[in-house]
């Protein structure tokens, strides 16, 4: 059985620990034979993790996380054996870094309003030192004694039932569309996004779907006739009951079915290396995932 892990991060992602070298290093220990490094919207650190994983025997797959948009909807795109010398891809972390900083301060003025929290932005920046400063941000809040009794907090103040990772879960409970912490990022749209994998010789694959297309007619519309490849099935944002739900509706459309684990390292420290809730051998989705990205290459 081949052990693989088509989704992690590196200190290139806004919110990755690791390098390059201490990935393959944990990959090792792991036992893991194929890896993917999916750093958002980045690839600066790709050709150095496939260097060295072949310096290790240890199969590297290019690949980046793209952050893109439908309508108000937030949806993360993996790009798999794209061109890592295409234009398009090397400028886009430039591209949707300025728009996350200026709506991380929309995000603060939101709270301010809604919570009374104190955030002192310059603060959380300098701490944040280039990272993402929504972690920083959200560490303090909800560490802080003088908001742990706001009711919409309890679950994501330490010990809480959604506080392993607190920012992460916080973001995706209570910041989405349709909420008064909502802040439109106008993101790359998602139909443009797989063209530009496909026009770089990728295979373009839905990041953790979760609920954004679960029994959803009209976003599975948009999903099945935009020409993606495939769906990241398992993954741990998902109950195993959307696991199931994703690998069926893979199978049914004939799309590619990937397995990752997000892995970032301390920002989301309950996610391993390898790990996303498969229990069974998933051999024969890699087996046929590699030969999509051989033909598509």
């Amino acid at each position: 059985m081949n052990r693989f892990d088509l989704h992690m991060h590196s200190c290139y992602s806004s919110d990755g620990q690791f390098t390059p070298k201490e990935l393959i290093e944990i990959a090792q220990k792991k036992g893991l034979k194929t890896i993917a490094l999916s750093d958002h919207d980045c690839i600066s650190g790709v050709k150095e993790m496939i260097r060295l994983g072949n310096e290790v025997g240890i199969e590297v797959i290019p690949a980046i996380e793209c952050s893109t948009s439908i309508g108000y909807t937030d949806v993360h795109l993996l790009g798999y054996g794209i061109d890592l010398d295409n234009d398009y891809f090397q400028n886009l972390l430039e591209k949707t870094q300025v728009k996350s900083r200026n709506a991380f301060s929309t995000r603060c003025d939101r709270l301010r309003a809604k919570y009374g929290v104190e955030i002192d932005e310059e603060a959380i920046l300098k701490e944040a030192n280039g990272k993402n400063p929504w972690f920083v941000m959200c560490t303090h809040m909800f560490n802080d004694p003088r908001y742990q009794a706001i009711p919409d907090f309890k679950d994501y103040i330490p010990g809480g039932k959604r506080s392993d990772p607190a920012p992460v879960n916080f973001f995706w409970d209570k910041c989405q569309y349709g909420s008064d912490l909502f802040v439109y990022v106008p993101m790359p749209d998602f139909l443009e996004s797989v063209q530009k994998i496909h026009e770089a010789g990728g295979l373009a694959i839905v990041a953790h779907p979760f609920t954004t297309f679960y029994k959803n007619d009209e976003m599975l519309k948009i999903l099945l006739e935009s020409g993606v490849d495939g769906i990241e099935a398992y993954s741990n944002y998902h109950t195993p009951e959307q696991n199931v739900y994703y690998e069926n509706l893979a199978k049914e459309h004939h799309l590619l079915i990937t397995c990752g684990s997000d892995f970032h390292g301390e920002k989301k420290p309950s996610i391993q290396m390898g790990e996303y809730g498969l229990e069974k051998d998933g051999s024969v989705w890699l087996e046929r995932f590699k030969e999509k990205l051989k033909a598509a290459r």
